[in-house]
């Protein structure tokens, strides 16, 4: 998907700088071929805000529509092009829109707050985006009513970025005057969960996309620390070492060995 949209160069000259595009275009373009259940709705429901909410993902999605950085531009806003737009379709022709921005090297965000009247950071842009943007904008079908919003920003940070999101909440709310929010999931989230759909799935295809998956990750060390694991997996210790004592008891010591020391000489 990176390089139908042209995110890569036919020469590779600018892989370099386009990293975030190719993992966003390797892993949600993966997640097309897999039943969303799989992979894509749990990875959003680990998702939280920067207020403290949950990412509410219903399970009866029947199915999933994508875009790959579509270029939003709608009245009197600045106009944005976030990596992914999903639509999560139900049985009822309700759709719940979320905006993607994922980041994998860069620091920081590609644009930043300003003294202009419309949101300029890029997260406060996209945000004020998000409430205007339709199907119809993102060429799905015109019939699906949109009934929830939600932007979702996604790095390779072990925990939710505040101030970064801080700063971006703080230009939308200056400047339209109501308050937001922006959900946060990590990359580092993926790879449980591709392990635990893994080991009980029965369908070849879906197992090899998920592999695939969980390949690219762990090459690009985008995992969590697991723990540590227990010794005794490794060693025959001895019982004494495997047990934990109710009790510690210590050994008489003969009054001979008694050493008595007065105040000056411990000072």
């Amino acid at each position: 998907m990176a390089e139908i949209h042209g995110k890569i160069s036919e020469t590779g000259t600018n892989l370099s700088e386009r990293m975030e595009d190719l993992l966003t275009s390797d892993i949600f373009g993966c997640m097309r071929y897999l039943p969303p259940q799989k992979v894509l709705i749990p990875f959003l429901g680990r998702a939280h805000s920067f207020h403290g909410n949950t990412l509410t993902v219903l399970n009866k999605i029947i199915r999933v529509h994508y875009s790959f950085w579509p270029s939003i531009r709608l009245t009197d806003r600045n106009p944005c092009e976030p990596d992914v737009v999903l639509g999560l379709e139900t049985e009822s022709g309700h759709v719940h829109l979320i905006l993607v921005e994922a980041k994998y090297y860069s620091e920081g965000l590609s644009s930043k707050e300003d003294e202009i009247a419309k949101p300029n950071d890029q997260l406060a842009r996209e945000l004020d985006n998000l409430d205007g943007v339709s199907c119809a904008v993102l060429k799905w079908k015109t019939y699906l009513d949109v009934v929830s919003r939600a932007l979702l920003f996604v790095t390779k940070d072990m925990g939710i970025p505040h101030d970064l999101l801080a700063q971006s909440l703080s230009e939308y709310t200056r400047k339209r005057h109501r308050e937001g929010d922006i959900y946060w999931v990590s990359w580092r989230f993926l790879p449980s969960i591709l392990e635990q759909n893994i080991a009980i799935e029965s369908n070849a295809e879906h197992m090899a996309v998920m592999k695939d998956i969980l390949t690219l990750l762990l090459k690009k060390e985008l995992t969590m620390f697991g723990g540590v694991e227990p010794v005794s997996e490794y060693f025959n210790l001895p019982a004494f070492y495997r047990s934990i004592p109710s009790k510690y008891s210590w050994p008489d010591i003969p009054e001979h060995l008694y050493i008595d020391y007065t105040y000056e000489e411990v000072r």
